[in-house]
């Protein structure tokens, strides 16, 4: 998680404060620690950024869907990947992230 974490801090200058997992599934989401400072909507499209640009690839959310796991809000967003080779070939997918963003309990309202 510390290499995410400076990967988000070197890429998008966001001081986000970030644990957990890969972001793969319920059970290893990236937790967004709230920090006071940061929304967690502004600290996912930072992470999301910051992962498209070191792996020269554009994405777009195209569905964003709140989940209860285990007792955590868990944040899951849909994106469409996009990216081209050296050969100008465009490659797309979709890919599901998840954040868990329980800390932010107030703003969900």
């Amino acid at each position: 998680m510390t290499d995410l974490k400076s990967l988000v801090k070197k890429m998008a200058c966001v001081q986000s404060e970030l644990s957990g997992g890969h972001g793969h599934n319920y059970d290893a989401a990236i937790m967004i620690n709230n920090n006071g400072v940061e929304s967690y909507m502004s600290v996912q499209r930072a992470v999301l950024w910051s992962l498209g640009s070191h792996k020269n690839m554009c994405w777009e959310v195209i569905d964003q869907e709140m989940h209860q796991h285990n007792g955590r809000n868990i944040d899951v967003l849909t994106i469409e990947k996009r990216k081209m080779d050296d050969h100008g070939i465009v490659t797309t997918g979709t890919q599901q992230v998840f954040f868990d963003i329980t800390e932010f309990e107030d703003e969900l309202g």
